[in-house]
């Protein structure tokens, strides 16, 4: 975790806007080096100093911004053309699971449902088990009969 938290500390309001120009550059060359085949190392050193200086000018509070809220950002003012790479870097950095309990919980439940009677299921049948037996508590508020589509009225040969 101090790990990840060392390659991505500084995709945060409060990091970025403390930042130098020339500390963004060494920590994303730092970081396209982890991620060779994701990230461009020269663009996206030019696109972090950018970037630092356009999401303080359109943020209230930018130094008190989470890296989701600069995800957010992106997207509200439609800013993956201009940042690709920061797009790319900041999904990846709230992609990683910060612990294994998550991929355990589900490795669980895969067990569950796909024990030896039902080991010739289809992969997209399993996937929608799983993901419904892990948000069990959300399918339990969901009305059944509200997915269902029924006719708004009675073909002529019901009548």
């Amino acid at each position: 975790m101090s790990a990840v938290s060392s390659d991505f500390g500084y995709l945060s309001g409060h990091s970025l806007s403390k930042s130098s120009v020339d500390e963004l550059k060494k920590k994303t060359a730092n970081l396209s080096q982890i991620y060779k085949a994701d990230l461009d190392s020269s663009n996206f050193q030019s696109e972090m100093a950018s970037f630092k200086y356009q999401a303080a000018a359109m943020m209230d509070n930018f130094e008190k911004s989470s890296p989701i809220d600069i995800l957010q950002l992106i997207h509200k003012y439609s800013l993956t053309d201009a940042y690709p790479n920061t797009t790319i870097a900041v999904r990846i950095f709230l992609t990683i699971p910060v612990t294994v309990a998550t991929c355990e919980r589900s490795f669980s439940k895969l067990k569950l449902i796909k024990h030896y009677m039902r080991s010739t299921m289809g992969q997209e049948r399993l996937s929608s088990l799983a993901i419904i037996s892990i948000e069990n508590e959300l399918a339990n508020n969901i009305l059944m009969m509200s997915l269902v589509n029924l006719p708004q009225e009675k073909p002529e040969k019901w009548h």
